[in-house]
């Protein structure tokens, strides 16, 4: 296959050129890389890491960003240049490698204004117990995105739930014990929380005290991880008797 003549333009335009490139998908960029130094050179301009399109990566080969894929160099050059999908899946993929605290840690450029991101370092929070910053998360996410109670959640916590999946996070009750719903000022746990049966399907019942409604801030707590979020994050399952607090959560930690 011929290779790639770069045009003899200046640097600026040619780089302006490539970066719609790559914001389309990553893959376009492979012609520019083989096209010698400066072609190289151009691709690994920040500017074009920022906005490259790494999606691709995910969707049809995720095992390709995680360590020792064939992606992952270019990746975490995305990541480093401040690419905001890239930093995403990052923090995702550490959560599963090393731990929620280095997930957050990865997560924390994008917060507040990456939707996906704030909601993800507010759960991550919940499952780790940090229950005030959690709140402060929450508060962020509907203040800069969404109501807590609209629709847009269930399809966010649907892509964060299927991420998660992605990388090969097994369904487990790892964080059952340090599990801590926000209840302050602001965001209260409902008077129900220990009055469901394990038995019962979240997905498919208890609409009605889905929400917890205070002042301009609506928060779903039984479900909110689970119904509205649409995801296991936790589903929280109350044994009556016992008020033992069963979480099935993915272990996206190993």
């Amino acid at each position: 296959m011929a290779s790639l003549n770069i045009p003899n333009l200046p640097e600026e335009i040619l780089c302006k050129i490539i970066e719609m490139v790559g914001a389309d998908s990553f893959y376009y960029l492979g012609s520019i890389l083989r096209a010698g130094k400066r072609g190289y050179a151009l691709v690994h301009e920040p500017s074009v890491l920022r906005k490259c399109n790494v999606q691709p990566m995910v969707t049809f080969a995720t095992c390709q960003i995680c360590t020792g894929g064939q992606f992952r160099e270019f990746f975490i050059k995305c990541v480093t240049a401040g690419n905001t999908n890239a930093i995403y899946y990052e923090g995702l993929y550490a959560a599963l490698i090393v731990g929620p605290e280095k997930c957050i840690r990865i997560l924390q450029p994008n917060v507040p204004n990456h939707d996906l991101s704030t909601l993800a370092v507010g759960i991550f929070n919940v499952c780790i117990g940090n229950d005030k910053e959690a709140s402060k998360l929450f508060q962020q996410f509907e203040a800069n995105h969404y109501d807590l109670r609209s629709d847009a959640i269930a399809g966010l916590g649907a892509d964060l739930e299927w991420r998660l999946i992605s990388f090969g996070a097994p369904y487990m009750n790892r964080y059952g014990a340090s599990f801590k719903f926000p209840d302050d000022e602001v965001i209260k746990s409902p008077s129900c929380l220990y009055g469901h049966d394990y038995t019962v399907d979240f997905e498919g019942s208890c609409k009605n005290c889905k929400l917890i409604c205070r002042p301009k801030v609506f928060v779903n707590v039984i479900c909110f991880l689970s119904y509205t979020f649409s995801i296991r994050i936790p589903s929280v399952f109350v044994y009556p008797h016992s008020y033992t607090v069963s979480i099935r959560i993915p272990s996206v930690f190993v």
